[in-house]
């Protein structure tokens, strides 16, 4: 018990360490950026009434199955042994005939197996607790696993488990819980990816060092973590992903880290979109979300986050969709230019100066590439000559790619949109 109690005195002190550091200022502010070419994976989305006339109108090629019908534990189980994939069974086709992987959220209790059957209803009573019978849920995780072998390559092990909306239950529950699925999972399936359980907010990285010092990140293939920026801009992420980083570093986790969910509310043309309380309480105009989802995608790999999947497409509220995903918003194409930009690019590494411009260097084919914004104002910016570029790619605030050579005088007007300079 005393080695223990020392050890996690170390790991406190080592992360507080870390966290209370200043981060320094340009150009030593440049952000570490993920090693190789950003592969399709790195490109996720959330979909939740999948269907031709829904499916998503930008190439991602990764699905996270949550907030979908049909998906979790009471859906699939609804009474002891009785089960019910007619739902999963169909997303799972749909993905396979459209080339996508999926990422399968474990968790969510029905209510005969609860621990606690009248907990409050995030979304269904009693949901939020841990099973009453371990033996329960293994045999839950292990009938999926069997059934979906070879078809869901990956599994995360509940949903936010640090808001007691999602999870009532104790982090020494929750470790118990993944140790038992990750086992179970890579018995059934050894190239299966296991995602840990996904903590939200920066807020809790106390919490989720605390689920790391009982060997959370140990059973568990690949960190998930959800970077919601919302209601702040992208950037406002950065900070949250190093303490992550550095917490996970503290603990000896050198795994990948994924950013499982990720969005914000947007405007809608075709339904009232009415602000909530929380970080949800600012609707994003189409510019601002075209030029978060954009910035977004390029600050999270730049940071070490080697997949991110978007929430959502055809939510009303956030969706990158409109319409109940049967049309496009224009953030929608900030994603699909973003995307053409990023695939197969390696990145250098990105920061922001002291006149507040951003900069994120690319290499694609040997030859360099630079995306450029400021996401405070619109501001001139002389370009070096020294980049050797002579091309300009941006987005309107409409979507509409706009390509103009690089002016003689090498200025350029650099705002919130980022612009390409190649």
């Amino acid at each position: 018990m005393e080695k223990r109690m020392i050890q996690a005195l170390r790991v406190t002190l080592l992360i507080a360490t870390l966290l209370l550091q200043p981060i320094p200022p340009a150009p030593s502010s440049a952000i570490e950026p993920c090693l190789g070419p950003v592969p399709p994976s790195y490109f996720g989305i959330h979909l939740h009434r999948p269907s031709e006339a829904t499916w998503p109108r930008v190439p991602a090629a990764e699905w996270r199955l949550w907030d979908s019908k049909g998906t979790t534990w009471y859906d699939l189980e609804p009474r002891p042994g009785e089960w019910n994939f007619a739902q999963l069974d169909r997303d799972v086709a749909m993905a396979e005939q459209h080339g996508v992987g999926l990422l399968l959220t474990l968790g969510q209790s029905p209510r005969w197996a609860s621990m606690r059957p009248n907990d409050p209803p995030a979304w269904r009573p009693g949901g939020p607790a841990p099973p009453r019978d371990e033996e329960d849920w293994k045999r839950y995780v292990r009938t999926v696993a069997v059934r979906y072998r070879g078809r869901i390559r990956a599994f995360e092990i509940w949903n936010e488990p640090n808001l007691k909306n999602s999870f009532t239950g104790t982090r020494e529950q929750l470790v118990a819980l993944a140790q038992d699925a990750y086992q179970i999972i890579h018995q059934v399936d050894p190239t299966a990816i296991v995602v840990s359980p996904s903590v939200t907010g920066g807020y809790d990285v106390p919490w989720f060092s605390k689920f790391l010092d009982l060997g959370g990140g140990q059973s568990a293939d690949v960190i998930g973590y959800h970077f919601y920026s919302s209601p702040h801009a992208p950037e406002s992420s950065v900070d949250v992903i190093r303490q992550v980083k550095a917490c996970m570093a503290a603990h000896g986790i050198h795994k990948p880290l994924w950013n499982t969910e990720s969005g914000y509310t947007i405007q809608s043309d075709y339904a009232a979109v009415a602000p909530e309380s929380g970080s949800l309480n600012r609707i994003l105009t189409h510019r601002e979300a075209l030029a978060y989802v954009m910035r977004a995608y390029l600050l999270n790999w730049a940071s070490g986050v080697s997949r991110l999947y978007w929430y959502d497409w055809d939510g009303a509220r956030m969706g990158l969709g409109d319409n109940l995903g049967t049309t496009s918003k224009p953030a929608a194409a900030g994603y699909a230019a973003v995307r053409d930009w990023l695939l197969g690019a390696t990145v250098q590494g990105c920061g922001a100066g002291d006149d507040g411009n951003w900069t994120c260097e690319l290499s694609r084919a040997g030859k360099p590439e630079f995306v450029v914004w400021n996401p405070g104002r619109a501001a001139d910016r002389t370009i070096p000559a020294t980049w050797k570029v002579s091309e300009c790619l941006t987005l309107s605030a409409a979507g509409d790619l706009i390509s103009s050579p690089l002016p003689s005088n090498r200025i350029l007007a650099s705002n919130d949109i980022p612009t390409l300079v190649r």
